[in-house]
């Protein structure tokens, strides 16, 4: 595969305006091919803006798209090998789930034989080929998802998009087609790029994470590195939950609210902010070697699989298991490893 070819999709210096407003600014990002891409964003911050464009149903203002090594900027949405999966999955009520699968391909006039041939084989892959007489009302969300899909499979795009797909489900399914969503994607080995606010869906389903705010990408890596190492104090919280605390540089580490504290690297900055994710704070009852906090529970909430404590000084949130059991007021001893307190830039 040349680098060109790795490239699937370029975004090179992207800018949205409408009128006044600055949606997106100067966005540069690459897509490879066959990989899972999400954008990660809360409302508003251009996440969708960016699909649209890239599926040809807006123009930006400035900047170019380029897939697999062409220049599509200007090219209609009818005409790219990009397909996209909307929210609302927009199935025809009236219509089978064949014919819904085979509207496109009816439309742009393919001989009969090959949209059978298309369309079983689309639905057999999404393992749905048994419902293909049923009409949408008939299936559950997470069916009518696969059908959306299959529907914008059919046409063999490069890309397939999906602007916010399982918003429409409910939090049990959701987490089952997420699952089933990353399944399909390894199997096919086309090239996702999923828009979502959801941070859970990200992590699940992605192999690089696009975080953006504000118009802008602001990280951008794998789960691991976007959750782990937030440069941030935007994805440091966005992504997860992050205890933040304020820090000055002193002598081979930090002066904080809760103590001095060592770090593995120096910071930059002669005052900024650290970040602990609350499941890697441990918690006893004997003082630690390295970077302990004598700690109060002022509240304890119960999440099935682990408690949230929140305790003082801080205040911070620890994660326990659920088998460790406490009571509010009790004195314990924390450990923030240095090797999980990530230093932030901003």
């Amino acid at each position: 595969m040349s680098d060109q070819q790795a490239r699937n999709l370029e975004i090179r210096g992207v800018t949205k305006t409408f009128g006044q407003v600055t949606a997106l600014k100067a966005v540069n990002q690459e897509v490879r091919q066959g990989e899972f891409f999400t954008l990660l964003g809360p409302s508003g911050c251009g996440k969708t803006t960016l699909l649209r464009i890239v599926a040809g149903l807006e123009l930006p203002t400035t900047g170019t798209i380029i897939l697999s090594g062409r220049d599509i900027t200007a090219l209609p949405a009818a005409r790219r090998q990009v397909n996209t999966v909307f929210q609302s999955y927009a199935l025809f009520p009236h219509l089978s789930i064949f014919e819904n699968v085979a509207f496109g391909l009816r439309s742009r006039r393919f001989p009969e034989a090959e949209v059978q041939r298309r369309v079983a084989a689309t639905l057999d892959l999404l393992e749905m080929g048994a419902m293909r007489d049923r009409s949408p009302d008939q299936l559950s969300g997470g069916q009518r998802q696969r059908v959306a899909i299959a529907r914008a499979l059919v046409n063999e795009p490069e890309i397939l998009l999906l602007d916010e797909p399982m918003s429409a489900l409910d939090a049990k399914l959701r987490a089952q087609v997420q699952e089933e969503l990353r399944r399909l994607q390894r199997r096919l080995g086309t090239t996702f790029i999923m828009v979502t606010h959801d941070q859970a869906e990200a992590l699940v389903c992605s192999d690089r994470i696009a975080v953006m705010n504000a118009g802008e990408i602001i990280q951008c890596g794998t789960p691991a590195e976007v959750y782990d190492f937030p440069r941030s104090r935007f994805v440091a919280e966005f992504l997860g939950a992050a205890n933040l605390l304020p820090a000055k540089r002193a002598g081979g580490g930090v002066e904080t609210g809760v103590g001095r504290l060592r770090l593995e690297r120096e910071p930059v900055w002669q005052e900024g902010l650290i970040a602990i994710r609350p499941e890697w704070i441990k918690v006893g009852t004997s003082e630690p070697a390295v970077n302990g906090v004598l700690a109060t529970v002022e509240d304890i909430v119960y999440r099935g699989t682990n408690f949230d404590l929140t305790v003082t000084p801080g205040p911070m949130r620890v994660r326990t298991n659920a088998f460790k059991q406490f009571a509010i007021g009790d004195r314990v001893w924390l450990e923030l490893p240095p090797p999980e307190l990530v230093i932030l830039e901003d």
